[in-house]
């Protein structure tokens, strides 16, 4: 807890600062750096060897200065005494206070008493002496030092640090510490008898990190001891050996390496212990995870970079409480280049199923799949565009398959005088698959060769109309297109990969195709998309609203969209968004698919946020009928709030519920209490998961988190379930 102090506080040493300026300034023959000394009165014996100034004493040299009430120095002893008020003001805006200082020639010892220093963060520190001996080691007596307000002499600060002794060796580079306390509320929590670390000059050096304490029911008590190596100014690596009471230890690790064009970050865990699935317990299995990412600037053009998440099961990320523990771990690298007229992109994606819920035989491997685009200036016949993309995918268990695809298209934007806007758009798609393992009824699998050509035509139009009135801006645009395609029917054959889930929203309308992907393209493909913008603003009262509706229209009725798409009939459903906004920290927006023929939506989004007076408040609804892709409705709500209490206390809380018929109900709830003020930030917390799989069970937790400004973060933990 100890370890993180400030490392401007650990210079509370370098309050000798102020004993090296009195020291240069009064020794004659040793420089000649300039200086101006103030003082009420000064007095030079002659025959004594003696410079006194007396009443308010300034010396000034340089970006320092010092003020006493009264300075001696001793030309024969080379000794500088300095009493009565002593401050010194350094050129990093630390200020250090002193009774009285006393320091011989070329500052090899010295010695002060009363000391006290004033950082720029407000934080402190004190001791009743200091001395220095040889030049190298310096010692401070009965030290404490905090960030929290010291205004009230006879109140405590919130937190304090008070240790026996302090040491520093300029020579090492080292800061000592002897019988050390930390104080919290005038009462001592912590205790360390000897406790060392580099000093200020020193950016970062091997050594243990704070300790780390947390307790589960199903694991018991954790506790971990990091230890860092400093291996270079640009790369490090951390040992953390992690101590479970009910299972075998684990160890962890972490290396960082920054290069000039890039950086390198990997982690990585291992334990042997037991591993439970719903039918047996296995002992003495192998279990870890590896996380290795890394990014790189080639040159102005290019740049690459890779992301390696892995472990050796689904569960163990999140019953060992590693961060980072989602339902998938995504593996992938990427080559990117860009500029004004060309993009390219190469991936490569795997993903690693971390629930029971996915088949991980059955998770494609995206191996490569490279886009091209380029996009000309404006010609005579507008602007040209180009997109190649090449695709291979393939599984343990399932379809494979390989396509390429080339997308050429010119796009002409006009306007008239009326200013009615107009686009018009040519595209061609020209699609080749090479395919495997696509499963048939009744039939062996298919395997073999597809090729498609799908040209589409695009009429846009659009007329914005604006108007101010009464410090307000009015904005009516309606907006339609007409697209043509020819009539396709549905090819089985070739594997819907990149629209089988799929929502229609305002996003898609006004496109050349319903669907976000190009496996599956729409059977009947000459439509006309419709719909209103509407949007008020006041900025002198801060509000505004948005309104959008819109409509698309087929031409022939027959369709390859699902019943439940809201595209299954020639007139489809009305999406809509309603938004409105009050002053900067107040929004609420509601999303809709309206089902025309039943009288009911399809799809509701509701979200709320609101910030007044410094207490925030936020709100989500969303409902869901069964889409293309998921065959189950989903309905969900969110709440959150954090109430502000006075200046220093606030509360907040957090629910999310699955309010679906066949859903799990709530899914987690979170409960806190936190302080804050100048020097510290305290969170006492309750949280509940619901969640259950294998080893993870539903459980309640209680914590608590301390950060302390200067020294670091502190937080305990226990779950408090059967």
């Amino acid at each position: 807890m100890l370890i993180k102090v400030k490392k401007k506080f650990l210079s509370i040493i370098c309050l000798f600062f102020f004993l090296i300026i009195t020291g240069d300034v009064f020794a004659e023959s040793t420089k000649d750096d300039h200086f101006i000394l103030n003082a009420r009165k000064i007095i030079n014996k002659n025959k004594e060897s003696v410079v006194i100034a007396k009443g308010d004493v300034e010396v000034i040299q340089g970006k320092e200065i010092l003020r006493a009430d009264y300075l001696e120095f001793n030309k024969k002893t080379n000794i500088v005494y300095a009493k009565g008020n002593v401050s010194i003001l350094d050129e990093d805006g630390v200020v250090y206070f002193a009774d009285y200082a006393e320091i011989d020639k070329g500052f090899q010892n010295g010695l002060t008493k009363n000391i006290s220093i004033l950082f720029p963060d407000n934080s402190r520190v004190a001791a009743s002496r200091g001395q220095r001996f040889k030049g190298k080691i310096s010692k401070l007596k009965k030290a404490l030092y905090t960030a929290c307000n010291c205004d009230d002499p006879n109140k405590n600060p919130t937190w304090q640090i008070k240790a026996q002794e302090i040491t520093h060796d300029s020579n090492r580079k080292k800061i000592k510490y002897k019988n050390a306390f930390l104080e919290f509320l005038g009462f001592p929590v912590a205790y360390a008898p000897y406790y060392s670390h580099p000093d200020p000059s020193v950016k970062r050096q091997s050594g243990f990190l704070v300790p780390k304490y947390t307790s589960n029911s199903e694991l018991g008590s954790i506790f971990s001891t990091p230890y860092y190596f400093f291996l270079s100014p640009y790369k490090d690596l951390t040992i953390e050996p992690i101590s479970i009471s009910s299972q075998r230890p684990v160890i962890f690790g972490q290396y960082r390496q920054a290069f000039y064009n890039g950086e390198l970050n990997i982690e990585g865990s291992f334990t042997n212990a037991e591993k439970r699935t719903r039918s047996a317990t296995y002992s003495n299995k192998n279990r870890g995870h590896i996380f290795i990412k890394g990014n790189f600037d080639h040159n102005d053009f290019w740049r690459y970079g890779f992301n390696i998440k892995r472990s050796t099961d689904d569960t163990y990320l999140r019953r060992y409480l590693f961060e980072g523990a989602t339902d998938r771990l995504k593996s992938d690298f990427f080559i990117e280049g860009f500029d004004q007229r060309h993009y390219f992109y190469a991936t490569g994606l795997t993903t690693q199923s971390q629930s029971a819920t996915y088949e991980s035989r059955k998770t494609p491997l995206i191996l490569p799949s490279i886009n091209y685009n380029f996009q000309s200036e404006k010609t005579n016949i507008g602007f040209i565009d180009l997109d190649l993309n090449f695709l291979s995918l393939t599984r343990r268990e399932g379809a494979d398959s390989k396509k390429i695809i080339i997308q050429p298209a010119i796009t002409y934007p006009f306007k008239d005088k009326f200013g009615n806007r107009f686009v018009i758009k040519a595209e061609t798609s020209l699609s080749a698959y090479m395919l495997s393992h696509i499963s048939r009824t009744g039939s062996y699998d298919y395997k073999g060769y597809k090729y498609r050509l799908q040209p589409q035509l695009l009429l846009g139009w659009d007329l914005p109309l604006q108007k101010t009135q009464n410090n307000y801006n009015y904005l009516l645009k309606p907006q339609a297109a007409l697209i043509l395609a020819p009539n396709r029917g549905d090819d089985a054959l070739i594997p819907n990969e990149d629209s089988a889930s799929f929502e229609f929203d305002e996003i898609d309308l006004f496109n050349s195709s319903l669907y976000p992907g190009t496996d599956k393209i729409e059977k009947s493909n000459q439509r006309i998309d419709y719909g209103l913008d509407f949007s008020i603003k006041s900025k002198e009262k801060e509000l505004k609203t948005d309104f959008f509706i819109g409509q698309s229209i087929r031409i022939r009725k027959n369709n390859n969209f699902s019943v439940h798409s809201g595209l299954h009939e020639r007139w489809s459903d009305i999406i809509g968004r309603i938004g409105f906004g009050f002053g900067t920290n107040s929004n609420l927006s509601y999303r809709f698919l309206f089902n025309k023929d039943q009288m009911k939506t399809r799809r509701d989004e509701v979200s709320f946020s609101t910030r007044i007076y410094n207490n925030s408040l936020s709100i989500g609804y969303i409902y869901l009928e069964p889409t293309s892709g998921i065959s189950d409705e989903r309905e969900e709500f969110n709440f959150s709030s954090t109430q502000r209490i006075n200046d220093n206390y606030s509360l907040y809380y957090s629910l999310r519920e699955d309010l679906s018929s066949s859903g799990a109900g709530l899914l987690g709830q979170t409960l806190s209490l936190k302080f804050n003020n100048e020097c510290l930030t305290t969170e006492l917390f309750l949280s509940r998961s619901y969640s259950m799989d294998r080893e993870i069970k539903p459980n309640d937790t209680i914590g608590i988190n301390f950060i302390f400004k200067t020294l670091g973060t502190f937080s305990t933990g226990r779950n408090i379930s059967n």
